[in-house]
């Protein structure tokens, strides 16, 4: 019997280390971009009895997956990505190659309602930072529908649709000349609308949803000096509250800020304050602002929400900067130049969360935009193509706790597009009728328990409403 015994393992091992060895040659043959010569390899180890539908193989599955993709064979990828996600609910690479296959056939809305399983990640995952920044893109691509239909339905919208506990931040205007100080309007506009974030009985409009608005009217920064404009912005946005304002930067030093808050629905000011200080305190004026804003909107906080906002800061005027300079060189589409701004703004300070955050963003989108990403696979899953610095761990965790840090803003981003855009809830013309897709009945059953994990979102069904 130990003689047998003894064969059994020899030849067990014989085999394993065959197949270790054409995993080994597989791979290899993916790193050099050989995708026809990697999905015979990989299609070989994976298939039984003929078959990758019966396959139980992830390793040689997600190969495959993914050697498909490189030879713009979508359908036959996203089928795989189907399969391997049958065997693993949370595959992150099988996550992201199905929502890639979606966006290379044009299916916006799926690839947005898969991408968006990365709230089911953790955030260390190898494939977390690819998934989530191409879910805001989505996200993006909607809004930028959304404030068309908005525009275009103007006339028809009345103060009435106008939605209780929302705020919406529009961009402070710089009232100088001197044009080096535009870009700080995003940055105050992005911090102030974190800040309100963190308050529970608020609904916050995200600045993507202000920024795709004003690409869609054409308003240049000189037009929100206009008085109608916050009005119009607060209507079209269903925002009750609007805080707008502007700012001057004299000798490149002094500083000084006016803020006003306006109950759009009730066409009433509700008070405003000028705030003056060094440009380098500009962070702490920017929270006077905010805490004055819900004073006068007679909403007490907690003290784990002031601390909150307290926190979301940098003390670095340098870091702040580039941060700023970042963000409109994000919205211009230039992300190249983005990631490098928001790379200098983390070597100013490494702990500005709201940097790192667009930073991994950013990184990410470059990647995939580069087409770096499909060759790289064993080196993102072993850590070695990672997407940049993280702030301390000890911090994110704090930061975390609350569920306030930037995966909560993304996913209020998403939560809120009824609100962001009329048509809204009451509208036939809901997201779901703008991006309808021909595949829905292709998606796989992906609900499968799993201990100490929440259950996933529901993939879409036909006819959904609910995208």
């Amino acid at each position: 019997m130990k003689i047998h015994h003894f064969i059994l393992f020899i030849v067990g091992f014989v085999v394993f280390g065959c197949a270790s060895n054409r995993y080994m040659v597989a791979d290899k043959l993916l790193e050099q971009e050989d995708y026809t010569r990697a999905l015979k390899e990989y299609v070989g180890l994976a298939k039984v009895d003929g078959s990758l539908n019966l396959s139980r193989d992830v390793r040689g599955l997600t190969g495959a997956m993914i050697s498909y993709y490189g030879l713009g064979k979508y359908k036959n990828s996203f089928a795989i990505s189907k399969r391997i996600l049958s065997l693993d609910t949370y595959n992150s690479s099988a996550i992201f190659y199905a929502g890639l296959n979606l966006e290379q056939t044009e299916k916006y809305s799926l690839a947005k309602r898969i991408y968006r399983y990365y709230e089911f990640l953790p955030q260390n995952n190898p494939y977390y930072d690819f998934i989530k920044s191409r879910f805001r893109l989505m996200v993006e691509k909607e809004m930028a529908t959304r404030a068309k239909m908005a525009v275009q339905m103007e006339k028809s919208v009345g103060m009435g649709q106008v939605v209780d506990n929302t705020l919406a931040v529009l961009y402070f205007v710089n009232i100088l000349e001197d044009p080096r100080w535009n870009v700080i309007s995003k940055g105050i506009a992005e911090m102030m609308i974190t800040d309100f974030s963190q308050v529970e009985k608020l609904t916050v409009i995200e600045r993507v949803q202000l920024q795709k608005l004003i690409e869609e009217i054409g308003l240049g920064m000189s037009g929100m000096v206009d008085d109608s404009t916050a009005p119009r912005m607060g209507k079209l946005m269903r925002a009750k509250n609007l805080v707008h304002g502007s700012f001057s930067v004299k000798a490149g030093r002094n500083l000084i800020m006016n803020a006003d808050v306006i109950d759009v629905k009730a066409e009433q000011n509700l008070g405003g304050n000028e705030y003056s200080g060094e440009l380098k305190e500009i962070l702490e004026l920017e929270k006077k602002i905010v805490f004055n804003t819900l004073a006068n909107l007679n909403i007490k906080i907690s003290a784990e929400e002031r601390a909150r906002i307290k926190e979301n800061t940098t003390k670095s005027l340098e870091s702040f900067l580039e941060f700023c300079k970042g963000l409109d060189f994000y919205d211009n589409g230039n992300i190249e130049a983005a990631l490098s701004h928001f790379q200098q703004a983390l070597r100013h300070d490494p702990k500005f969360r709201a940097a790192q955050n667009m930073a991994n963003i950013t990184l990410a989108l470059n990647v995939v935009n580069s087409g770096k990403f499909v060759s790289k696979h064993r080196s993102i899953i072993k850590r070695r193509f990672a997407l940049g610095r993280r702030a301390p761990r000890r911090a994110m965790h704090r930061f975390a706790a609350g569920q306030h840090n930037s995966r909560f803003r993304l996913q209020q981003l998403a939560r809120n597009l009824d609100l962001g855009y009329l048509p809204g809830n009451d509208s036939r013309n809901g997201s779901a009728e703008l991006f309808r897709d021909d595949i829905l009945d292709q998606l796989p059953d992906w609900f499968r328990p799993r201990q100490l994990l929440p259950e996933p979102p529901k993939p879409p069904t036909l006819g959904s409403d609910n995208f």
